[in-house]
């Protein structure tokens, strides 16, 4: 069968879906990835590329980055996000105005030159012409579904992380139904309507949920929400790179790593909200080296480094964390599914973007690691943390415990025949 797979226009988004893909490939079937052009991150249309792949641009850099801008240039405290804590009830109405305002940029009004959509009407183009059998869709790149729906075929959505739209829909759902909410008025028709009307098709909840879910998170961290989701492996992937001569060999001490992520460096850059300096200063004493992902940006606020401390701008996480001890890290998806593949302790800062909060109380309930608080980070604290993580085994228990919970769902392999399955079923 012919697979196409949306991804939203950062890597971070492209590496969570490349095993799975891989997996199709290796089945015989055909596989492509189309996304915009990259607006946070511009080389992700080339790291699908270089990661195996086929890849489609979509165009739309001028569309994304009007909508992106609050994201993008709001890096402080300040910045509006898609975090989410299901027990916060502002939060997750917060979310869902933030994400509505993305999703505006998918389908931006009809301009004089044509009334033509860039991002929406080349996705829509170019399934009707290839005529994909399946639809993987990221849900922050919602053309996906649409896309399916005017081409007849089957679809479903391919998390990076929690479902936390599922979530927002779900107690959405909820607001309408209750006569007492003052919510009369679905507030996401007002970009979807006009859009399934421009292709003439009806709203139906699949086209905001999708026909099923795949879901990469662990099993005991799905938020409950009564939709159709079928677990797969979130096997780490973080790009291709030449093994460097310092990792041939096993480390003389235990060694630490700290990454703050991909998309948080192009976010935020050198305003990551971390002490890195007074940080580095306060590990300079033990006895461990700690490898720290920065970039030239980032080391030219962080000054000389401690003789421990090694600086690299980017080494995947697959090749460092086999002999590393310990995390330290801002409570992304990736950077965690890493560190559980490699049953490594974690130290979790989380950086609010969209279920870090979530994920380091995940962390900390299963006895995998620690988490500091990010509104009050206490280098000194994370300082003593880091060194129990390395020398109490019970932190490496916890991390075995984590690394069953992922081996128990199917590998991407194992879970194509169940997406054969699913599309003869749904295919129009």
């Amino acid at each position: 069968m012919r697979v196409l797979l949306t991804v939203f226009p950062a890597t971070s988004h492209l590496y969570t879906v490349v095993p799975l893909a891989w997996a199709l490939q290796c089945a015989g079937h055909e596989v492509v990835v189309a996304s915009p052009e990259g607006v946070v991150d511009p080389k992700v249309i080339a790291n699908i590329t270089s990661s195996g792949l086929t890849a489609v641009s979509l165009g739309g850099r001028e569309e994304l980055t009007a909508s992106l801008a609050p994201l993008i240039a709001g890096a402080g405290p300040n910045r509006p996000t898609l975090a989410l804590d299901p027990d916060d009830e502002n939060a997750w109405r917060t979310a869902r105005a933030v994400l509505a305002g993305m999703f505006n940029a998918y389908y931006p009004p009809e301009s004089a030159a044509g009334g033509r959509r860039p991002i929406l009407d080349t996705l829509v183009e170019f399934a009707r012409d290839w005529r994909p059998d399946l639809v993987l869709w990221d849900p922050l790149a919602p053309t996906g579904a649409v896309a399916a729906r005017a081409c007849g075929a089957a679809h479903a959505r391919l998390l990076f992380g929690m479902d936390n739209i599922g979530l927002i829909r779900s107690k959405t759902r909820q607001e309408l139904a209750d006569p007492t909410s003052g919510l009369t008025e679905d507030p996401w028709m007002s970009w979807l309507g006009p859009v399934l009307e421009r292709y003439g098709l009806d709203f139906t909840e699949e086209t905001l949920v999708g026909q099923w879910t795949m879901d990469l998170t662990q099993s005991r961290m799905r938020h409950p929400v009564d939709l159709t989701y079928v677990p797969v492996r979130r096997v780490p992937y973080n790009g291709a790179a030449v093994l460097p001569e310092w990792l041939h060999a096993r480390p003389e001490r235990p060694r630490a790593v700290l990454t703050l992520g991909v998309s948080r460096r192009l976010l935020a850059g050198r305003h990551s909200g971390f002490p890195m300096r007074e940080f580095f200063e306060s590990v300079s004493g033990l006895d461990l080296e700690l490898v720290a992902t920065l970039n030239s940006e980032q080391l030219a606020v962080v000054g000389t480094l401690p003789d421990n401390v090694r600086a690299i701008e980017y080494v995947p996480l697959n090749q460092v964390l086999p002999s590393s001890s310990a995390i330290i890290h801002h409570g992304g998806g990736g950077t965690f599914a890493a560190a559980v593949a490699f049953k490594v302790p974690q130290l979790v800062v989380p950086l609010p973007m969209w279920d870090e909060a979530v994920t380091a109380r995940y962390v900390v309930r299963r006895g995998a690691g620690v988490a500091a608080d990010p509104a009050a980070i206490d280098v000194d604290g994370m300082q003593k943390d880091l060194v129990r993580l390395i020398e109490e085994p019970s932190f490496r228990l916890g991390a075995r415990d984590l690394y069953e919970d992922m081996l128990a769902a199917p590998s991407p392999k194992d879970v194509i025949p169940v997406l054969e399955r699913l599309t003869a079923e749904h295919r129009g």
